[in-house]
């Protein structure tokens, strides 16, 4: 992918060779959460928390991807509740256009409204404090992120 591509690059819809197992973000200005599916995309879990400032982060991840075997990358979109995009897109977008330097495998966004907010309520619900909760949160919030994603594309295939 064209590192210098406009947002319209990386979309919504699904490329035609998007397939299973899928790697995905949650976006921060500090930190960046990571999660996985396997490879019939039944279960999601967090992995790791990447340092966003850290200018060696799209290497990081993509460490991680051919790890697990990832095939394709979803990027959590924070959208307003009213479904615009404010400041906060735009860094997220910046990210995977960063991003989109370092790989190959096809990127593309999910909505992200509401995944930090459920994420940090199925942590509390599991009886962490909130120490643990805010160690857990970013790759917790990129798993919803993903089982989201999954969720609303069940014709996704793996090889």
């Amino acid at each position: 992918m064209d590192p210098h591509a406009g947002p319209e690059a990386f979309s919504e819809s699904i490329p035609e060779h998007f397939r299973l197992p899928l790697i995905s973000l949650d976006i921060g200005m500090k930190r960046i959460g990571v999660a996985v599916c396997d490879r019939l995309g039944l279960s999601c879990r967090g992995i790791a928390c990447l340092p966003r400032r850290d200018p060696a982060w799209p290497r990081m991840l993509m460490k991680l991807a051919a790890e697990y075997g990832s095939r394709g990358i979803v990027a959590g979109l924070p959208r307003n509740m009213d479904g615009t995009e404010g400041p906060q897109a735009a860094d997220a977008r910046e990210a995977v256009r960063e991003l989109a330097g370092a790989t190959d495998l096809p990127i593309v966004f999910q909505d992200e409204r509401l995944s930090t907010w459920t994420a940090r309520e199925r942590l509390y619900d599991m009886g962490l404090n909130e120490k643990r909760v805010r160690e857990k949160l970013d790759q917790t919030a990129a798993a919803v992120i993903l089982e989201d994603f999954l969720a609303a594309h069940p014709e996704l295939t793996h090889d």
